[in-house]
């Protein structure tokens, strides 16, 4: 169900979203950019160049449990985001709500939820991503807290099967749901190994929804280093999806999650450091222009240890890079700790955030 959010707090989230919304323009130059597309169908050509300034759901479904992190994909935040951008990522830690057993049955309440969450997007005209993420056994990594462990033989069958009742629920929505296999493969599945299971995966995919866009990334945190290793399957309604968090000693300032904490302090953005993040996305353009697949930046986001003047110079450092070459971009995130552009205890947007990516 969703939470209350009637009273003060809804009334002036509602207003905020139908403000900010009103105001909000796209600036030429990002309508005249345009990918190669053509080793893709025209509709997923569309798909691709219509996403355009996006957000994440982050912390809220892909939580061992929702809450855990300290927010809950709540109506009014649902709606703000929907509101406000074009494209609405929805990480969803499905492996956690499902049989560990290789079936990978999954639990019907938290799909439920999902359910609801994709929908009140879907109603709103925006497009949606929905992906399996935070599946830390698959990539071979240590378990959250509240995240349970199965059998190592059976990781990458639950894997797919996941996709298979994904899949078969979503297949009747609109072409604007799109499906991301994984984020952020790494570790076990760096290479040849994530080529193979996204084969298998999008092979499952394809049986109930044979023309919905899918987005597969590279490897190594979905890394543009990884491009090279990419290989995608034989299929024509497929975009790239990357994540950019250059330059790392400065996006991730200040966490603790890191088995050593990362100092702070860091400034951004010299020349240096720019010529760094152009790199990233020029490495992305020309990936698109040998391939013909467009590319989508599904994660780009500073921690909130930095300083805010320097976090909102690299956030419209790295959205006029994307822009520039028609990559539409989905900011981490909306409303949790790492980067949130809305802040929940004050009720507002972080405004410096917001006029970075929308203004």
């Amino acid at each position: 169900m969703w939470l209350n959010t009637r009273g003060a707090r809804g009334a002036r989230l509602a207003a905020l979203a139908c403000g900010w919304f009103a105001a909000w323009l796209i600036t030429p130059a990002a309508l005249a950019a345009t990918q190669d597309c053509r080793a893709v169908t025209p509709e997923t050509c569309a798909v691709a160049h219509g996403l355009r300034r996006g957000v994440n759901l982050g912390n809220m479904l892909e939580a061992p449990r929702e809450g855990d992190w300290g927010v809950r994909a709540e109506r009014a935040l649902v709606e703000l985001a929907a509101s406000n951008f074009q494209t609405v990522r929805v990480p969803v830690r499905w492996s956690n709500h499902a049989a560990p057993t290789a079936d990978a049955t999954i639990d019907e309440g938290f799909a439920r939820r999902v359910d609801e969450v994709i929908d009140a997007l879907l109603r709103r005209g925006v497009y949606v991503i929905v992906n399996v993420h935070h599946y830390t056994q698959l990539v071979g990594g240590g378990r959250h807290n509240r995240e349970f462990s199965v059998e190592p033989d059976v990781v990458d069958t639950r894997f797919v099967n996941l996709w298979r009742q994904v899949a078969l629920r979503y297949q009747n929505r609109s072409p604007k749901l799109i499906f991301e296999l994984l984020n952020e493969p790494n570790g076990r599945l760096d290479g040849e190994p994530w080529n193979k299971l996204a084969a298998q995966a999008l092979t499952v995919v394809r049986q109930t929804n044979p023309t919905r866009s899918v987005m597969i990334g590279p490897s190594y945190w979905n890394n543009v280093r990884d491009l090279p290793l990419l290989r995608l399957p034989a299929d024509r309604n497929l975009v790239m999806s990357f994540h950019s968090y250059e330059p790392d000693d400065f996006t991730h300032q200040g966490i603790t999650w890191r088995p050593r904490p990362m100092p702070t302090g860091i400034a951004c953005c010299d020349a240096r450091q720019k010529q760094g993040i152009a790199r990233v996305f020029e490495t992305a353009a020309q990936w698109n222009r040998a391939t013909g697949v467009p590319a989508h930046l599904g994660e780009f986001g500073a921690h909130s240890a930095g300083d805010m003047a320097a976090r909102v110079t690299w956030a419209r450092t790295v959205r006029d890079e994307a822009e520039q070459r028609g990559i539409g971009w989905a900011w981490w995130e909306l409303a949790s700790d790492f980067s949130g552009v809305w802040s929940p205890p004050a009720r507002d947007w972080v405004e410096p955030l917001r006029r970075a990516l929308l203004d």
